[in-house]
């Protein structure tokens, strides 16, 4: 077997069970990482398909190890429980992908505040959370590079979703700054653009025919930069709020450019 880039890794992504998530487990799986995949779904629900175990079957297939974890992010006891059982089954955590995320719709003035409320408690507070779950083991290590999912919503006219976007990208920023010296690097992801996945048409959003015909990168692009971050320490890019070409055209070519401490300037 070919040895991948994250050969060795044991990587964690939440949210992964469809959509965004499930496509960068399958991208770390064909780089040979072992998958932790941690999500709340462990039954396939016909308008949004997609569950723990599914996902498991994909990346074994692609040639990487995994390990289905029931997790809400919502929950701090439900995260605990989950990287407990990633370091006693593995022993270390080298890569968390916060991708785990809902997207409220309406206004501030006409969201409800249940809606607007779980947002930032999955947004942000599940960031937060997770984060603070695996920071103990990356500190041992000293070594580890957590991957926060932003959206282009964070720099657009404010929605609720944009706020809790904005938390995540001020919360990257400093925490690259305070793990910096435990080797830990710390950067924030966004798609370029739309992405048609399950969750996006479960809530009428999925592409329009006019928008897949946009030029926009598919999922591949994503993917690969989500793999260029998992790779990266504090001395080659932390600190940085970046889509996905944006993160290829730094990090993917280190002859064209050099891999230096980048912290979101």
């Amino acid at each position: 077997m070919v040895e991948g880039r994250m050969h060795g890794m044991v990587a964690i992504i939440t949210g992964s069970s469809r959509g965004l998530g499930q496509y960068c487990a399958l991208g770390f799986a064909r780089e040979r990482a072992t998958i932790v995949i941690a999500a709340r779904s462990e039954q396939d629900d016909p308008s949004l398909p997609g569950t723990i175990f599914e996902t498991a079957r994909l990346v074994e297939e692609a040639g990487g190890k995994a390990l289905p974890v029931v997790c809400n992010v919502a929950d701090g006891d439900s995260i605990d429980v989950m990287v407990e059982k990633v370091l006693e089954t593995y022993g270390r955590i080298d890569v968390l992908m916060n991708n785990a995320g809902v997207h409220p719709g309406g206004t501030f003035s006409t969201i409800p505040f249940k809606r607007f409320d779980l947002a930032f408690r999955i947004n942000v507070h599940g960031t937060f959370l997770c984060t603070r779950a695996v920071l103990p083991a990356m500190i041992d290590q000293q070594r580890g590079s957590i991957i926060n999912i932003s959206s282009v919503a964070a720099q657009m006219r404010g929605s609720p979703y944009g706020a809790t976007k904005r938390a995540v990208e001020a919360f990257t920023e400093g925490l690259a700054e305070e793990q910096r010296k435990n080797g830990i690097a710390v950067n924030a992801l966004k798609p370029v653009g739309a992405i048609d996945t399950p969750g996006m048409r479960f809530v009428g959003r999925g592409l329009s025919p006019r928008e897949k015909m946009a030029g926009l990168p598919g999922p591949e692009s994503y993917v690969e930069a989500a793999i260029l971050l998992a790779l990266q320490t504090p001395t080659t890019c932390t600190g940085g709020i970046f889509n996905d070409l944006q993160a290829r055209k730094l990090l993917a070519d280190p002859e064209a450019n050099p891999r230096v401490a980048h912290n979101g300037t």
